[in-house]
Order: structure tokens, then sequence, then C-alpha cells
């Protein structure tokens, strides 16, 4: 691995809005031209997601949310910050939150990134089976991935110009 930055979309592609971390991703992918990032897109979330953590400088994590507030509404904060919002596959019943599985990632010796970032989408609080977003949530792709974009040129600044 020579990246030192991550962008993780999280997400089920075949599940109405919960796929809106994959459209992100693929999206900042498609735009993106720095080998120091990569970008993945996964199924998965507590512990499992720190495997994929593991040995990056900076993540930055783009998730469906459903917090009873207007789907499309974005939501850009630090890890720390995510316990006060639920993403869908950050903080699982059935798994560890995003803090917690980062806790316990650090506490048995795992090397994950100091900065790690969220971009959560609020999503429409039941996904049907299918591979189109609700129209709210596809109209704010474009923006999530402007915000990732926007945090990537903060932590990996271009180069100054000649």
């Amino acid at each position: 691995m020579n990246a030192t930055t991550l962008v993780v979309g999280l997400g089920n592609p075949i599940l109405g809005d919960d796929g809106v971390g994959w459209r992100v991703a693929e999206l900042v992918r498609a735009n993106l031209d720095d080998p120091d990032v990569e970008v993945l897109c996964l199924s998965l979330g507590g512990l499992s997601l720190m495997e994929y953590l593991a040995g990056y400088r900076r993540a930055i994590i783009v998730d469906a949310m459903t917090t009873g507030a207007t789907p499309g509404n974005l939501y850009s904060m630090s890890a720390r910050e995510m316990d006060e919002l639920c993403a869908q596959h950050t903080a699982s019943v059935h798994d560890l939150s995003l803090s917690s599985a980062l806790a316990f990632g650090r506490g048995v010796g795992l090397d994950l990134p100091e900065e790690i970032w969220v971009v959560g989408v609020e999503a429409q609080p039941e996904f049907d089976f299918g591979e189109t977003l609700s129209e709210p949530v596809s109209q704010a792709v474009s923006a999530a991935a402007s915000a990732v974009e926007a945090w990537l040129c903060r932590v990996n600044p271009p180069p100054p110009m000649p």
C-alpha cells in the first residue's frame, strides 16, 4: 500500500438509499488523480472496517444516515463527533459503533488513522431493494463528493505551483 489516505464508501448498492456511500465514492474516484489516496466501496462496518483502515494516516468514510432529518441533508464531522448522530454502518446493533471499534482496534495495537472524517447523507428511513437512490439522496451525491474532495484537498494539499 503506497497511499496514505483512504476514502471508504459504505453501504449496499442494491438497497436503495443505502448505496449512497458507494455512489459518492465512485464519483470521487472518477474525479480523483492522486496516488496518495485510495478509494474503496465496502458493505461492512464496525470491527470489520478496522481491517481496511489499518495502515493509513487519514481516512474519510461516506455513509447513509437516518437521524429523522430531511432526506438529502449532508453531515460532515470527525469520527469523534460521530456518536451524536447515527450512520447506518458506522453504528450498528449487530456490531460496534465507529468510536467503539476504533477504541478496540487501537487497544489491540492496530495502526489506525489518527484523523478520520465522516460524510453522511440523510437517507429515507426505509430502504427498498433496488439500485436507485431516492430523488433527494440522488441530488445530494454531487455535494457529498465535493465535501469529500474538499477534505482531501485540506489533508493532501496539492504541491505549490513553480
